[in-house]
């Protein structure tokens, strides 16, 4: 069993500020940094640091070995990231202001160099029992969706950024990985969390969906009902890959075999501990950190309702 991760590698550069640039404001950071990021990098590092076998599959400029090494690191399999040359690696502006809020810019870069053929070409090497994890920060989204359909294999989907790039038809995911703006974009709607989860149900009865509550927890729910993980509290310096670090953490323990239950519950520490420190990739904690908070925080567990 294993992960294929397929989707966005960049290049995030952080400024810290007071409050968000306003229109017409020039405004000077308290301090800078660049880091690895994208969300196909970030949630393929949790992934591999969950313990899963994990494969990447995406493009990078020839700028881009820190993504490479940042992988490498985290004992993620790179053989399907390929450099395009002539071409400059996917850059995020990251603005983290004094509450661990951000905003981003995303500039594409090489993740938009991505076509059909990659995709086949990766697609090939996916077994039955295998999970592929993708995200919205790449091109030929319909493409990809196209190829899913045709290996019928078991598909998470965090279609973050929510953009009009996003197939109308959404049958071929298996397990949707959400937060409340995303899925309000995603099916046109607002409503509380448990409608917000029924909707999607009702238009994809075999699917399952995860809607994460930044510090208010998160969801689960699928055709047996649904289950409610409380959020493991801490002082949160930046948020930037808590949600990555949460959809990788928790398909490594799928794909490891474990049930819904334990993968929310490694899911919603990794994260948590993740927002304790600064960047995204950089800040995923490895397997044995989880566990031993799991172990000393056993109340903290999922509940049926």
């Amino acid at each position: 069993m294993a992960v294929y991760v397929i989707g966005s590698l960049n290049i995030d550069m952080f400024f810290d500020v007071d409050h968000f640039v306003r229109p017409k404001e020039t405004l000077m950071p308290r301090h800078t940094q660049v880091l690895p990021g994208g969300k196909g990098l970030n949630q393929a590092c949790a992934c591999a640091k969950g313990k899963a076998q994990t494969w990447m599959a995406g493009k990078i400029g020839t700028d881009g070995t820190l993504l490479l090494d940042t992988l490498n690191e985290a004992g993620v399999d790179t053989t399907f990231v390929e450099t395009e040359k002539d071409k400059l690696s996917g850059r995020a502006v990251i603005q983290r202001d004094r509450k661990a809020e951000n905003c981003i810019l995303l500039v594409p870069g090489a993740n938009h160099d991505l076509e059909r053929a990659d995709f086949e070409r990766v697609l090939k090497n996916v077994r039955e029992n295998d999970i592929v994890l993708i995200q919205n920060e790449i091109s030929n989204l319909k493409d990809l969706a196209e190829c899913l359909k045709e290996k019928g294999c078991f598909v998470v989907f965090n279609p973050a950024p929510v953009t009009e790039d996003i197939p109308e038809d959404l049958s071929f995911v298996s397990c949707l990985v959400v937060n409340e703006v995303e899925i309000e974009q995603l099916l046109k709607m607002k409503g509380s969390p448990k409608k917000l989860c029924r909707k999607w149900l009702r238009l994809y009865p075999g699917s399952s969906i995860v809607l994460t509550l930044s510090s208010n927890g998160s969801m689960y729910a699928d055709r047996d009902g649904i289950l409610f993980m409380p959020a493991y509290k801490v002082d949160a310096v930046d948020t930037t890959g808590a949600g990555d670090t949460y959809t990788g953490y928790f398909c490594a323990m799928l794909d490891r075999g474990y049930g819904v239950e334990v993968a929310m519950r490694y899911a919603s520490i990794a994260s948590a501990l993740a927002v304790t420190k600064p960047g995204a990739a950089s800040s995923i904690p490895n397997f044995e950190t989880v566990k031993e908070k799991i172990e000393q925080n056993e109340e903290v567990c999922p509940i049926r309702r």
